[in-house]
């Protein structure tokens, strides 16, 4: 993978520093005076909706690896859910994600742990480079998800898609809640819980992978970075702690190798794929520690004249 030559601009991104700071703000306080059993359900619904099905499930391990092949059903639905947990869409979130694993903990890296816990955990969405604040930049990081244009439209409204849904748990939470009218401190509470309390949950959920998964745990695999196996950052992302694995092998669908190590996301694959619905499915060769490539037909292949931004690993 070459990077495109604007990957050496970065600049301080205040539309991300407003957004994420609001949604804290909002999340972490007004749900002490909004809260309902009714909204903490949506909120766990929304949360496994957006974190699991969306990001794990769909933008992590069949988008950005392939990992295997299911019907365009339940891949368009898996990234409308990916897209609500407002971490970008799944042009700029399988780009990114793509270059993470061709530098890996490289000053090339976009959230290198090598600067710092901070940095790897939420700085980098701040101080933002621009080859990756960019859809047509990122694109050339993953042209097979940009070219599809039902993916196009989601990178391109995910504020609105977000607010839409945010609308429709506003009005569900009005009418399930109001035994002879309207019960608008239901309807908050859907809308607190179930969009801003359940943003930021998923935010550090996702950070954690990014961070606390290159810092702290073990190291089975000798892979060429810093990626470690942590148990509690599995659990918190439905199996996407056991980084170890994963970056030893990073088509594997299956990141929790041990039966011990648990791995919701696989539970949800290994059940799809009994019921049908998943096919090619890419598991670890416990025989082998090298890493398992992308077809050629997958792999990104970036237009950039700058070879010395030319990575030594393999393309994820």
């Amino acid at each position: 993978m070459k990077l495109r030559e604007s990957a050496s601009i970065t600049k301080f991104n205040w539309r991300n520093f407003i957004w994420i700071t609001a949604v804290h703000i909002i999340g972490l306080t007004l749900c002490w005076f909004y809260f309902t059993w009714q909204a903490l359900i949506v909120f766990l619904v929304m949360h496994y909706l957006t974190g699991m099905v969306g990001i794990t499930f769909g933008f992590h391990r069949l988008l950005s690896h392939k990992g295997f092949k299911t019907n365009s059903f339940i891949q368009n639905f898996a990234a409308f859910c990916g897209t609500l947990a407002c971490q970008g869409g799944p042009i700029s979130w399988v780009g990114q994600h793509r270059v993470h694993h061709a530098f890996s903990d490289t000053k090339y890296d976009p959230h290198d742990m090598n600067l710092g816990f901070w940095h790897s955990h939420i700085g980098f969405i701040f101080n933002r480079r621009a080859d990756l604040n960019d859809v047509a930049e990122v694109s050339h990081y993953c042209p097979d998800i940009a070219r599809v244009k039902y993916f196009m439209f989601l990178e391109k409204n995910m504020i609105l898609i977000q607010v839409i849904v945010g609308l429709s748990l506003f009005a569900l939470g009005g009418v399930l809640g109001g035994a002879t009218g309207f019960d608008w401190y239901n309807a908050m509470s859907f809308i607190i819980w179930g969009v801003f309390l359940r943003l930021v949950s998923g935010y550090h959920v996702t950070w954690f992978v990014n961070s606390a998964t290159h810092k702290w745990g073990t190291r089975p695999h000798n892979t060429n970075d810093d990626s470690r196996n942590n148990w509690w950052v599995g659990i918190l992302a439905f199996g996407e702690g056991w980084h170890n694995n994963h970056h030893a092998q990073p088509r594997a669908a299956r990141h929790g190798w041990e039966w011990w190590q648990f791995d919701q996301t696989w539970i949800m694959i290994s059940t799809l794929k009994t019921l049908g619905f998943i096919t090619d499915l890419k598991l670890p060769n416990r025989g082998s520690k090298q890493e398992i490539s992308l077809k050629s037909d997958d792999s990104t292949s970036p237009h950039s004249s700058t070879p010395e931004l030319t990575s030594q690993r393999k393309a994820v």
